[in-house]
């Protein structure tokens, strides 16, 4: 209830300020419908931007990321520890240490244009190098959802 009443509040200041400061700049009429897609706009979550500019989503589940990797064949890398790496990897995965210092240099050094295929234990820091590839500018790279941990429970091949 207390979130209608705070809603309807700013809705009211929102249509006043609009009115009094003349915000929809005096060459159309006052839209209240306009008003409102501004103010919804306004509050909705936004969207998480995609690092990947194909159809596929960043995140892949290991079925579709699978897929991707037949199809696409993309650069598959692998960033987490060496023990972790040596401890089983997905075949022909590049190592590159998400906790080494300079791995946001060894991004940038890739190209920006190509696909990739990143994963790690669990997703997390495959998750968070997606989000530092995106400001990179790279625009083909997806990374496994649930990491090596959901691969493996999708009965998908691992070596050692």
């Amino acid at each position: 209830m207390k979130r209608i009443v705070f809603a309807a509040a700013l809705l009211c200041l929102a249509g006043s300020a609009a009115w009094s400061f003349d915000m929809f700049d005096g060459k159309k009429p006052f839209s209240f419908k306009e008003m409102m897609k501004s103010f919804t706009s306004f509050f909705a979550p936004s969207a998480p931007q995609a690092v990947a500019s194909s159809r596929l989503a960043p995140n892949l589940e290991p079925a579709k990321a699978l897929e991707f990797l037949e199809q696409q064949k993309p650069a598959l890398i692998d960033i987490r520890t060496p023990d972790e790496y040596a401890q089983g990897r997905l075949k022909d995965a590049a190592l590159m240490d998400f906790y080494a210092p300079d791995f946001a240099e060894k991004l940038g050094k890739l190209d920006k244009s190509a696909n990739y295929l990143i994963y790690c234990r669990s997703g997390k820091r495959s998750g968070k190098a997606l989000e530092t590839m995106g400001q990179l500018g790279f625009t083909g790279a997806h990374d496994i959802a649930g990491g090596i941990i959901a691969w493996t429970a999708a009965g998908l091949p691992v070596v050692k």
